[in-house]
């Protein structure tokens, strides 16, 4: 459900202001509070209560919730004094470095498996409205914290990629690190150009298996799957489906890519602890030259792509 379903906790809030989607300036008084919103998906209700399912996928949603009891510090990174804020700043600026040519400089972004608004917020400062849908309804709270006070206008969703309600039509969508993490990945691209205007663009990006493999956060014991079909399951953690560039591009295979590359070797990547603290021109620097050497070049931890909506979608 949309931002207007919601329940506030706080009794001493007014109605929303006009939306949505909901003009920034005037969400201050709602920043920090909490809300309850009617799922699109009642299995993220019974996550959300401690509960579990029996889905695979959904290990990683189970997982976020033990996360923000226990670290929350970590989760909540737009917050400057969070001990990865540098980190997911640089990723994102990464990112937006790379896909700046195809990023709208008005309308309307969906920023789907958007978590507490690493882009939405870059995007809100543009002065753009955006649409945040994350399964994570703690993470929505903190959207709706960070996002008060922008440019532009914002309205959220709880819900998966799957079963996203009927929302748009977008001038572009991100989907950064979702289509890995989800359990019918050609079902929420279905889902994304049925939001679509015609010829705009899907940036997204995934994790990669061999640079995944090597990385500091992978899970003891997945290598025979990283050496099968590439699909890590924790229970109770993480669920993740790993891509090679052959897989990505099957996955695209009904849009028109305009581009497919590697990226963060030494963000998140194999190389992060030899790199240590770059720049994002460093950073660009390095990336070039670990992206052209024979022996370095399959250790990507992430792919990043950006294509266009399907003719007849």
């Amino acid at each position: 459900m949309a931002l207007k379903d919601a329940h506030f906790f706080s009794s001493d809030l007014a109605s929303l202001p006009v939306g949505p989607p909901y003009a920034c300036a005037d969400l201050s008084p709602w920043a920090g509070k909490a809300f309850q919103m009617t799922p699109t998906d009642n299995r993220l209700q019974i996550i959300h209560d401690g509960g579990a399912t029996d889905s695979p996928p959904l290990d990683n949603l189970v997982g976020m919730v033990k996360s923000w009891q226990d670290h929350p510090e970590w989760l909540d990174f737009l917050c400057p004094d969070a001990p990865n804020y540098n980190e997911k700043k640089l990723e994102r600026d990464l990112y937006l470095h790379h896909w700046a040519s195809w990023i709208p400089t008005a309308g309307h972004v969906l920023d789907l498996g958007g978590g507490v608004g690493r882009f939405t917020t870059w995007l809100l400062d543009q002065g753009l409205s955006v649409d945040l849908v994350d399964p994570d309804l703690r993470s929505l709270w903190r959207a709706l914290q960070h996002a008060a006070g922008r440019a532009g206008k914002i309205d959220l969703h709880w819900s998966t990629g799957e079963s996203m309600p009927d929302i748009g039509p977008f001038d572009a969508v991100i989907a950064a690190e979702v289509l890995c993490y989800v359990e019918d990945p050609k079902a929420v691209l279905d889902r994304i150009a049925h939001c679509l205007k015609p010829n705009a663009p899907l940036l997204l990006s995934v994790e990669a298996r061999w640079g995944w493999a090597q990385s500091l956060d992978a899970a003891p014991g997945t290598l025979p799957a990283l050496l099968t079909d590439g699909i890590v399951h924790v229970p109770g953690d993480r669920w993740i489906r790993t891509y090679t560039q052959a897989e990505l591009f099957e996955l695209l295979s009904d849009w028109e890519v305009a581009m497919i590359a590697p990226t963060h070797y030494a963000s998140s990547g194999p190389f992060e602890a030899a790199a240590g603290s770059l720049s994002l021109d460093e950073l660009l620097v390095v990336e070039e030259a670990l992206r052209r050497r024979d022996e370095t070049k399959h250790l990507n931890r992430a792919w990043m792509a950006v294509a266009r909506k399907p003719v007849d979608g």
